[in-house]
């Protein structure tokens, strides 16, 4: 007799034991099933009915199937739909449907389209679900088919898998659950009106916190964030806690029949039987969830029942954690989740006393702290110890619960980890700290120690934001810098944030404590990291500066970035005489890829100390005598990363470039429907002058403006008694206009530099012309005729009438030209060279031409002719061509500097590859 009740689930559970026995004695790709525990406590789920596992731990997901009986058509779109969504929401690019009649398999292409690929149709006889039952024989056999074509369609790469990482901390899980903040908030909200003591709890809470969130106006919408994030760890840790303690099961007990209240007691109830009270302890609000977000939680729970994360170890823990929140959630303070690697680097280089305490005062997640535990226990040092003497803390609340996270271990449970709420800049040594009792979250106060080492990954923030996040801090350093330094000295206002903090961090260091940091690459060669660097130095030795030469270190993010290794230094006592500064490149992608040498790090580490090269990097050593004549020279920090001894021999044969130019920025006066007419103006040809509005119009050596700008320096008045009513009446069509903010263009534009509001000034029309910004063809262009240019264009206005343009031209384009261009910028994140005006009019040198008799100018020109008719190229492929070379050979050789061109050419290559390099692992 047919069983009548034998519906969809029970077909996937037999579907899901039938793929676990016939896998279990074949050596293929496809190694596991599950699905079956979603499939047992719920009618309907937000994820697959099967999950095929790439291991027999569940950690590679390989793909998602939805089953149905023969009486819903395999055509049906909402099927199509769901099916598609799981697969979103697993990170895979396939999936599969079979209805018992026919399956098909799903690829999504790299456009986000889905198409059909395979169909197995041998079963289109089962066409009821009554006699799904009794084909069992049937169904299996075309079962295996499909498991035997799909291991096919995995080992060919046509089908790609996912890994836990992908999967759980995706954007597909991510936004599953926080596409439901809206909804939490107003559930919220509504509570609060009926509860009068829960809505003080909310803004109490809300006045301490409401500085992370610049962009909200009430607390709601961040709180429903918190508890949705609070709730996925939760859930998350505890499964993974259950490889370790069998107490932490019970998180299987929340199902669908689970109220979130009662889901707190459960998950309250494991942390007084596995102690972890940092991590679970009750969030506010978190049980006021309206039931349909409710019921993603648990799906999202018995999700992770199937993928058995009871399996996975500490680091992926981290990588877990890290890359599914902590980067949204932290976005808006500018940090970026530190790789373990990096981490673990930072504190080998940083860390020499490993019995003394170290600290992490922006801990996030916790990565580099936990690496400072890591490097203690591996030298020897007790667990408890360890765990003593590693501190961390971070201004925001939320992300301790992660650090927590990272620096817990089974080897230490119970005992108290250091850990605290503080913003960085009211740290102050010797006070005292509240931190948690780990089992019963009770207050345990201890004194925050002068510390051996601090290490940090600095927060990436602006200065346009820095009033917002730490309104004193630019005040008190700097009186802190003026103490030091004398009355004239202090910090820009365009400084980062992480310019301040090192001189925070410094009174909590020991005497010869050391302090090494992560912090972005900007100060290397902008406008205010001249002040910074001076103020570094007589606070702090620095030991080393090290970047990468291959790849960025943090991929989600376009900013680059180096290690900055300090020695803690008396401003009144201390003398730097005889030290020096390595800048060291690290030539291998040792962040980023995987190596099987597990001291590679330490060895590194250890090489960048002695000052020894090897194969994963290379160390340039400055004498702080040599950096001073390298700073008198303009040269960028930056350039530093190779050899410039060269530099030293050549002084004599350079000249400033502004002996000979008025060097700026291209206008940008503001308006540019005024300034930069249309076609059809009518203007008198007299007050139009070309314009050259883009460096992707520079085609060549020679530019040619392509537009036209509006040039008038006469009055309304003088131009109506003229006749000059073209002009006249344009200036007129703005006279009454307001900019985008309703401000009246009259006055906006309005600048003692500008004969009239609506006036650019011949003067400023340049003669040569750089991008701003460029990437692989660095080259200066010569305007074929005189023109303005646009902002994002620096121009070059010759000031003098006795020396040959022709010949600078080719002079600023000769290697030595083209090496100045790149030491006086710095790298961006997508690889592009950011150059500054102001610098390359205080800075920039040329090849004197002088120098140069009349026969030698006229060799250079002569060889310069033939490389502007080949035009320009990338780099790399420039410096290789034979009439870049011979060209270069007669430069040289007319400054008798012709010794120098490998050294040259090397340092050149050197930089523009470090540069070029973040671009690898975009």
């Amino acid at each position: 007799m047919v069983q009548l009740n034998y519906n969809e689930r029970s077909w996937a559970i037999d579907v899901i034991a039938e793929i676990k026995k016939y896998l279990a004695n074949k050596s293929v790709i496809i190694k596991n099933a599950g699905g079956e525990n979603t499939l047992k406590k719920s009618k309907s789920t937000y994820f697959p009915d099967v999950l095929l596992f790439g291991d027999e731990l569940g950690n590679s997901i390989l793909q998602g199937w939805e089953l149905k009986m023969p009486d819903t058509p395999i055509t049906d779109p909402e099927l199509i739909k769901n099916a598609r969504e799981k697969a979103d929401l697993l990170g895979v690019n396939s999936f599969l449907l079979w209805n018992v009649s026919e399956a098909v398999l799903y690829k999504i292409d790299d456009e986000g389209n889905h198409k059909i690929i395979k169909t197995w149709n041998d079963l289109n006889y089962i066409n009821t679900r009554e006699i799904v039952r009794e084909r069992t024989v049937e169904w299996k056999q075309t079962l295996h088919k499909i498991l035997d074509d799909l291991v096919d369609y995995f080992n060919r790469g046509e089908i790609r898998s996912t890994t836990i990482i992908d999967s759980v901390t995706g954007e597909g899980i991510s936004n599953f659950i926080l596409e439901n903040v809206y909804l939490v908030a107003d559930c919220l909200k509504q509570y609060s009106a009926t509860n009068v003591d829960f809505e003080d709890e909310v803004f109490i809470w809300w006045d301490t916190v409401r500085v992370e969130y610049p962009n909200e106006n009430d607390p709601w919408q961040p709180l429903a964030k918190n508890i949705l994030i609070s709730w996925m760890n939760k859930l998350l840790f505890a499964h993974i806690l259950k490889n370790f303690r069998e107490e932490a099961a019970i998180i299987d007990k929340i199902d669908l029949d689970t109220k979130p209240a009662e889901a707190v007691n459960i998950i309250t109830d494991i942390s007084s039987k596995c102690d972890f009270w940092n991590i679970f302890a009750p969030q506010l609000g978190e049980e006021h969830i309206p039931s349909s977000v409710w019921e993603k939680i648990v799906h999202y729970n018995i999700f992770l029942t199937d993928l058995k994360l009871e399996s996975v170890g500490q680091d992926l823990i981290q990588e877990i954690l890290q890359s599914t929140i902590y980067r949204t959630h932290r976005k808006l303070a500018g940090q970026f989740t530190t790789p373990k690697k990096l981490a673990d680097l930072l504190v080998a280089l940083t860390i020499k006393n490993k019995r003394g305490n170290v600290y992490d005062p922006c801990c996030g997640t916790g990565t580099i702290a936990r690496a400072a535990f890591d490097l203690k226990v591996e030298s020897g040092i007790s667990y408890k110890e360890a765990l003593q003497t590693t501190w961390a803390s971070d201004k925001f609340s939320f992300p301790l619960q992660m650090a927590t996270l990272a620096l817990t271990n089974p080897k230490n449970i119970g005992e108290v980890i250091n850990i605290f709420k503080k913003d960085i800049s009211d740290l102050k040594a010797k006070e005292d700290i509240k931190l948690s009792n780990p089992v019963d979250g009770s207050e345990i106060i201890k004194q925050l120690p002068q510390m051996s080492s601090i290490v940090s990954n600095l927060p990436f923030v602006r200065q346009e934001v820095i009033k917002k996040l730490n309104p004193s801090i630019i005040k008190n350093i700097n009186n802190k810098i003026k103490k030091a330094l004398g009355k004239g000295y202090q910090l820009k206002a365009k400084s980062d944030l992480y310019a301040y903090l090192p001189f925070v961090l410094w009174d909590l260091l020991k005497d010869d404590g050391r302090l090494g940091i992560i912090i972005s690459n900007s100060w290397l060669s902008t406008e205010w990291g001249v002040e910074f660097k001076k103020a570094l130095r007589k606070f702090f030795h620095i030991e080393a500066i090290v970047t990468s030469g291959k790849g960025k270190w943090f991929n989600n993010a376009d900013v680059v970035t180096n290690i900055l290794i300090l020695n803690k230094i008396n401003p009144k006592a201390d003398s730097l005489e005889g030290k020096e500064i390595s800048f060291v490149t690290l030539t291998e992608d040792i962040i980023n890829k995987e190596y099987n040498d597990k001291n590679l790090i330490n060895n590194i580490a250890r090489s960048i100390r002695t000052k020894k090269k090897d194969k994963y990097l290379n160390i340039e050593t400055y004498s702080l005598e040599q950096i001073k004549k390298i700073d008198e020279l303009g040269i960028t920090w930056s350039a530093l990363f190779s050899n410039c001894d060269w530099l030293f021999e050549i002084t004599d044969k350079l000249l400033p470039a502004s002996k000979i130019f008025d060097i700026a920025r291209g206008e940008r006066r503001g308006w540019n429907a005024l300034f930069y007419p249309e076609p059809g103006h009518g203007i008198e040809k007299i007050y139009l002058k070309p314009v050259l509005k883009s460096s992707r119009d520079i085609k060549g050596y020679t530019a040619t403006a392509n537009s036209e700008a509006f040039c008038c320096t006469v009055s309304l008045q003088k131009l109506r008694e003229m006749g000059h009513l073209g002009a006249y009446n344009w200036i007129k069509k703005f006279e009454n206009g307001v900019n985008n903010t309703g401000q009246p263009l009259v006055e906006v534009l309005t600048n003692p530099q500008y004969s009239y509001w609506y006036s650019l000034e011949p003067k400023t029309l340049a003669d040569f012309v750089i991008s701003m910004n460029p990437d692989e063809r660095l080259f200066v262009a010569k305007l074929e005729t005189r023109s303005f240019v646009d902002q994002r264009l620096i121009r070059f206005t010759a000031n003098v009438q006795d020396v040959d343009m022709d010949l600078v031209h080719a002079l600023m384009n000769s290697i030595l030209g083209l090496f100045f261009i790149e030491a006086l910028g710095f790298g961006r994140g997508l690889g592009a060279l950011d150059l500054n005006a102001t610098k390359f009019k205080r800075d920039l040198k040329i090849l004197n031409p002088y120098l140069v008799s009349k026969e030698q100018a006229e060799r250079i020109k002569d060889k310069f002719s033939k490389l502007k008719k080949r035009g320009t190229l990338p780099l790399l492929e420039d410096l290789n061509c034979g009439i870049r070379k011979e060209f270069d050979d007669v430069v040289l050789r007319a400054f008798g500097i012709e010794k120098y061109k490998e050294q040259m050419e090397r340092s050149l290559k050197n930089l523009y590859n470090i540069r070029k390099s973040v671009c690898q692992n975009n």
